[in-house]
């Protein structure tokens, strides 16, 4: 049975055109969030509060780094093999300890 990853990748190649794809990642990176700012009135000085949009940079880059997951693995992902960790236990002995060689 084909890993279920590679089965979706087999299904969605070709699925998006080349301006579909281009679409997402500007959408991507156009991604905003809606918050409040404060700021002085001009007339009259007092502090008031208005909401407005800026960009989520946080968002943008958690968005990016899951497509270039889903499109090209996580780092470290591509090695098949994975050596196993070894664990060798080492003791000290004092001199007074020490084996007397023959």
């Amino acid at each position: 049975m084909a890993e279920p990853r590679e089965e979706l990748g087999k299904k969605l190649t070709g699925y998006l055109t080349p301006e579909q794809i281009s679409k997402l990642i500007d959408e991507v990176l156009a991604i905003r969030k809606r918050m409040s700012a404060e700021f002085q009135c001009k007339s009259c000085g007092k502090r008031q509060m208005q909401w407005t949009e800026v960009p989520d940079a946080k968002a943008v880059a958690g968005a990016l780094a899951d497509l270039m997951n889903q499109a090209f693995g996580r780092p470290g992902e591509t090695t098949d093999s994975v050596e196993p960790v070894l664990f060798k236990r080492l003791t000290r002995l004092s001199r007074d300890e020490m084996p007397k060689s023959a």
